[in-house]
């Protein structure tokens, strides 16, 4: 008989279900981060494990140690043999807890582990080559809510409106706040280049603060190009010369349209993404 890989661990244990009492189901109260993993590498696991943390810290949740997902994630590796391209998906849950928006002091967080098989071909750094495509225009929004602001929690409820908006043919979906501003894609960050300077949306009152956004900034930096992050609208942007996303699973991808404008250069977003492909086996942690 063959056996079925595990696929997803809750508290390290093998299971499909977690308790109907837990608050991330009712509340989307927790955090998540999806990780990049090929050939039992991790790749920025320092960085997403210290967003982890931090992020838990501001929600007053109790965030397993280190090691206790390193164990995870090589119990799921081993059992699935994985030496090809997978995400990590790690959650965080404030835990279980009784009827009501008030947290008792001492729940005791749960912990949930996934693997999902990831095609090489999508990803940027993987393929080893800037993918491209064209940007789709939400109608949803993005909420506006400084507390929460860059941090990667559970509730998703208007990145998944925004995503059934597109279908096929689009590489993202591109978000605003209620102020007109530009923040992020559904699934990704957004970069503008003018010239030769880089510009990226002011994340302090919408979004998420991505790892490979965190990343990006770095490495113009060293590259000594100007980084500006700022309110972009879609008028702004239109008339920029290059447009990319970002996140950890694709790495970059280059915008050659949004609405009616085309954009042809990329001679900035290659240099940026060949170093990145420079740099990204010294964030690779082995498992």
């Amino acid at each position: 008989m063959n056996r079925v890989p595990v696929n997803s661990l809750i508290n390290g244990i093998v299971a499909d279900y977690i308790n109907i009492n837990d608050r991330s189901i009712h509340y989307g109260d927790g955090l998540f981060e999806t990780i990049l993993c090929n050939h039992n590498n991790l790749y920025y696991w320092q960085q997403h494990f210290q967003r982890l943390q931090t992020s838990a810290k501001q929600l007053k949740i109790a965030c397993p140690p280190e090691k206790v997902f390193l164990d995870d994630i090589t119990k799921l590796l081993t059992d699935n043999d994985s030496r090809s391209a997978c995400a990590i998906k790690i959650i965080v849950s404030r835990g279980t807890g009784e009827r009501g928006y008030k947290f008792s002091k001492n729940t005791s967080a749960n912990r949930l582990v996934m693997l999902s098989s990831l095609d090489a071909g999508h990803s940027s750094v993987l393929s080893r080559k800037l993918l491209q495509g064209e940007l789709f225009i939400c109608r949803q929004q993005v909420s506006i809510n400084e507390n929460l602001a860059g941090l990667k929690h559970l509730n998703r409820l208007e990145n998944v409106m925004a995503r059934n908006e597109w279908d096929a043919g689009y590489i993202d979906g591109l978000m605003l706040n209620a102020n007109q501003h530009v923040i992020e894609g559904s699934m990704s960050n957004l970069f503008a280049i003018r010239g030769s300077q880089l510009f990226t949306p002011d994340l302090k009152l919408s979004g998420v603060n991505g790892i490979m956004r965190e990343m990006i900034i770095g490495l113009a930096a060293k590259n000594d190009i100007k980084t500006t992050v700022t309110n972009l609208t879609i008028d702004e942007i239109s008339t920029m010369d290059e447009l990319f996303i970002s996140n950890s699973l694709l790495g970059m991808k280059a915008v050659t349209k949004l609405g009616d404008s085309l954009y042809k250069a990329q001679q900035v977003s290659d240099m940026i993404f060949s170093e990145l492909l420079k740099t990204i086996d010294d964030y690779a942690q082995a498992v």
